[in-house]
């Protein structure tokens, strides 16, 4: 049996298919804060307050996708495949 963990600042949205949970009272993906942090190279402080979400909020959804790295990249190729398949990414 797996350990269910609550998280204080990420929530999922049953209006949306994604696993990937998002910053609460936003609509910001966790995987969003990820990609800020180590595609972007914007230091924490600097997310947050683009973001305007506190540094905890930042480290929290850091920590997730870590956690969650596997899933989170295999929904994302997924999500990819059916882009291609319907012709989103044709000029």
């Amino acid at each position: 049996m797996g350990i269910k963990v609550k998280y204080l600042f990420l929530k999922d949205r049953p209006d949306k298919t994604s696993t990937d949970l998002f910053i609460k009272e936003t609509g910001i993906r966790a995987s969003t804060i990820w990609h800020d942090r180590y595609i972007s190279r914007i230091a924490p402080d600097e997310i947050a307050k683009d973001r305007e979400i506190s540094v905890e909020a930042v480290y929290e959804a850091l920590d997730y996708c870590l956690e969650n790295w596997e899933s989170i990249c295999r929904e994302k190729d997924l999500e990819r495949e059916q882009l291609q398949k319907e012709g989103f990414f044709q000029p």
